[in-house]
């Protein structure tokens, strides 16, 4: 076996800016990046969120040869920027910005000519925990800081190497006082933000999932497979891939083996939502 992708490998990905870029909020960081197709309008969208352990050092620039193939495609790409651990990212505020991320679609939808009925959420590590908990957001309660009253309908999720379940990851030690910056506390001392916040607590999210993930990313495949398993069971379909040869960085990675399997998969989903 050859040897894996490092975070280190990662930062070193081709960097690029979008074709727009546009402020959802007042905070330098409360921003995304537009990306067009050639293809004729309107255009599907993938909503893209990047990963980095909800820490400061990793923002949406390394995911940019991700979103040139995945415009060559022809999808319309909404890479999202959004505060994080060491960045103003403390609870709610993360999930605000992901959130109102989306929903500001709308405001350019017309004049890009976006088909948000063909809106799918992609990320990668923890921004595949944003990418499925915006599909299931509609599920949370009124009483809670991360409702929203009229959330953007998600078609379909692309999760790569996702934190699925966050109580169980802080069981772990996944992500350290990042993670528990960005929910407000432990399970124990924020259960309310755990259920509000954590996919696996948000089921059924009503949108079709597919979840891929390296066979050699053990912790995050072993929380895959109980997620995936527990969306079945509340009625979602949800299906985990497992990429052979691939740790947690070649599912982003667009010259990978696993990269080509990403695309099937996401083929897959949008092939399923043009039929129903």
């Amino acid at each position: 076996m050859s040897e894996l992708l490092s975070a280190e490998d990662y930062l070193r990905f081709p960097q690029q800016a979008g074709d727009f870029r546009y402020a959802y909020g007042a905070h330098p960081l409360q921003f995304a990046e537009l990306s067009l197709p050639e293809s004729l309008p309107p255009h599907p969208v993938i909503s893209l969120i990047h990963g980095g352990c909800y820490r400061e050092l990793y923002d949406l620039r390394p995911l940019s040869s991700l979103v040139a193939d995945l415009v060559g495609r022809g999808y319309a790409v909404w890479n999202i920027e959004y505060r994080r651990h060491g960045c103003d990212g403390g609870f709610p505020r993360m999930f605000l910005d992901a959130a109102a991320a989306v929903d500001f679609l709308r405001q350019i939808a017309v004049e890009h000519e976006l088909d948000l009925d063909r809106v799918i959420s992609a990320g990668h590590s923890a921004g595949g925990h944003l990418a499925l908990w915006l599909a299931g957001r509609m599920r949370i309660p009124a009483d809670n800081p991360l409702y929203s009253a009229d959330p953007t309908p998600i078609q379909a999720v692309l999760a790569l190497a996702p934190l699925t379940d966050i109580a169980s990851g802080w069981r772990r030690g996944a992500c350290g006082e990042a993670l528990l910056d960005v929910m407000g506390g432990s399970p124990e001392e924020a259960a309310a933000n755990y259920r509000a916040g954590s996919p696996a607590q948000l089921l059924p999210l009503g949108a079709r999932q597919m979840i891929l993930v390296g066979e050699h990313d053990s912790d995050i495949l072993q929380e895959a497979r109980q997620y995936t398993e527990a969306a079945a069971q509340h009625g979602d379909q949800a299906q985990l891939l497992v990429v052979p040869e691939a740790g947690h960085f070649e599912v982003v990675a667009v010259r990978s083996a696993a990269w080509r399997m990403v695309c099937g998969a996401l083929q897959q989903l949008a092939t399923a939502g043009a039929t129903g």
